[in-house]
């Protein structure tokens, strides 16, 4: 799934006008509101894959409407504009689950490294997805629930003709792998032991 749909909320026309502009030039159809309720009302029956808001708005405020859409269950990126700038309303917006935090005036190039940003995330999390996927399917081939469709799967470690074992080179690339989405936060320590021991447990 790509980054392709943005809700934008502002009450300066202007504001809107510059965001809508750039994330269209980004490829990427924006639905403008003035107000953070009237979002809430479109939701969650409309998706959005980032919602931006001003800090400042009528009625709700930008943090208050993260607050609302963690209490919906709605985890959508947010990212957070305001020219009240401080350290802790940047700490606050971060805390509640903020993506990103910005600060007026901002730059083009600004709101391009956010949608930059996002899309490297969204990567990520496919990336792990499909790694777990594919740590599932060789766990369920080693417990011998799925020999009958062992030559079907694709698996990142292949086996070795001559030996019949597994090419220590690419468990150790796999590995590696693994440890460099953990530091990129994108999985747990525990999730990386898991996972790490999942490969090991009949190899070794």
């Amino acid at each position: 799934m790509r980054i392709a749909r943005a809700a934008v909320i502002d009450d300066e026309a202007e504001v809107l006008d510059l965001i809508e502009q750039i994330l269209r030039e980004e490829g990427l159809s924006v639905r403008r509101f003035t107000r953070a309720e009237e979002l809430l009302d479109d939701l969650p029956e409309e998706a959005f894959d980032v919602i931006i808001s001003d800090l400042i708005l009528p009625g709700l405020s930008g943090l208050e409407l993260l607050d609302m859409l963690h209490s919906m269950n709605i985890d959508t990126p947010f990212v957070l504009i305001t020219g009240y700038a401080s350290l802790d309303t940047a700490i606050q917006a971060v805390n509640r689950g903020a993506f990103h935090y910005i600060k007026k005036p901002f730059t083009i190039d600004e709101i391009r490294l956010v949608i930059s940003r996002l899309r490297q995330r969204q990567d990520l999390l496919e990336e792990v997805l499909n790694l777990k996927e594919q740590i599932g399917r060789l766990q369920a081939l080693l417990d011998g629930k799925a020999e009958r469709d062992a030559r079907e799967i694709p698996l990142e470690i292949p086996r070795m003709a001559s030996s019949g074992g597994y090419d220590i080179n690419k468990l150790a690339d796999t590995i590696k792998h693994l440890g460099s989405l953990r530091a990129e936060g994108i999985i747990s320590d525990e999730e990386f032991g898991e996972y790490k021991g999942r490969l090991l447990k009949r190899i070794v």
